[in-house]
């Protein structure tokens, strides 16, 4: 499993689950890899976390981010103060595309501070994605198979 970021302006509109855009790494991004929305800016931060449920295609990947924050996010002089997330590409290339890899450190420094409210039903919805990605790439073998 690997995790990503993805930074999203928020003076740019409302954005979260759904299609986003990806410019580099699209032949590493899987379906059930972990991903956090970062808000860039004044106040910026992680704003939630989630699960990418379908890998690229066009240069697109399809997102589901279970657990908003964005009324108490991470804010990114707390995960800059974190050993853990100090050197992430986020903080390093503000001004790269999507998304930014993230180490499993860096993802257990913001795991970790996911306000308590986003926390319990974590692993409900970790299961329930996986179990909808399983799915959906059932389904789609069995339409290429039928298709061949």
């Amino acid at each position: 499993m690997a995790y990503w970021l993805l930074q999203h302006n928020p003076a740019r509109g409302e954005c979260g689950s759904g299609d986003w855009t990806v410019r580099r790494y699209r032949e590493l991004i899987t379906a059930g890899d972990g991903v956090a929305l970062w808000h860039s800016g004044r106040g910026g931060g992680a704003v939630a976390v989630g699960t990418i449920t379908e890998a690229a295609h066009d240069g697109v990947i399809t997102v589901e981010f279970a657990r908003m924050f964005t009324g108490r996010p991470i804010p990114r002089d707390t995960l800059k103060a974190d050993e853990r997330f100090r050197d992430a590409l986020v903080l390093r290339m503000p001004g790269g595309g999507n998304p930014f890899p993230l180490t499993p450190a860096q993802w257990q420094a913001i795991e970790e501070r996911v306000p308590p409210e986003n926390q319990l039903v974590a692993a409900t919805v970790r299961g329930a994605a996986a179990l909808a990605v399983a799915g959906a790439t059932a389904l789609r073998e069995a339409v290429r198979s039928v298709a061949e």
